[in-house]
């Protein structure tokens, strides 16, 4: 339980930096800097569902910092933050059902991986409730992280695509800061696999 909370500590500045992030210029869209909240209102609603994790992530901090000020995991902490994660999950969602641009065997790829993300977070988010309060905040911060990970990848793509300095201050701290947060919980992920074939 207390490597969980540790854990869960440790994931909340990454976690608030992509909020963060929801204001700062990341990508361009009419050969101007713009930023996620700049296109959430621009943009049509299932654009708006492939940006939910932005949106979230503050959120799911301030839920996290009230459950560790209170010293527990009450019952509204677990179904906001069972809410706010389900949210995320229409990210990968959409990506999965709509994909990228075009239709050749690399945009069908990058369908299939954000299916596989969406499959994987919702196995991790289900298995989460079963868990003692601790481990079952942490380990639905794990499923946001990984219906968050194809828009990410999406991100990242475009970065590469344009060039650094094509794209805003947004784009690559986002990305810092989630390979930050899956850093995180794939620590607390080997820690707990390594505890179980201890005991």
């Amino acid at each position: 339980m207390q490597t969980s909370r540790r854990s869960l500590k440790l994931s909340l500045p990454p976690l608030w930096l992509m909020g963060v992030c929801l204001f700062l210029p990341a990508v361009r869209s009419c050969e101007k800097l713009e930023s996620p909240a700049q296109l959430l209102f621009d943009s049509k609603p299932l654009f708006a569902l492939m940006l939910s994790p932005y949106v979230v992530a503050q959120a799911l901090v301030v839920v996290a910092v009230a459950a560790l000020a209170l010293g527990r995991v009450g019952r509204f902490a677990t179904w906001a933050t069972a809410l706010l994660a389900g949210v995320a999950a229409a990210s990968a969602g959409v990506l999965a059902v709509l994909g990228f641009d075009g239709h050749s065997l690399s945009d069908q790829l990058w369908r299939l991986f954000a299916a596989v993300c969406l499959a994987g977070g919702v196995l991790v988010f289900a298995r989460a409730l079963r868990r003692d309060e601790w481990t079952r905040l942490l380990r639905l911060h794990a499923a946001y992280t990984i219906f968050t990970l194809p828009m990410a990848a999406l991100l990242a793509r475009i970065v590469v695509g344009d060039g650094v300095d094509r794209v805003g201050v947004g784009a690559p701290l986002f990305l810092l800061a989630y390979g930050a947060l899956v850093v995180v919980h794939a620590r607390e992920l080997v820690s707990s696999r390594r505890d179980r074939l201890r005991s």
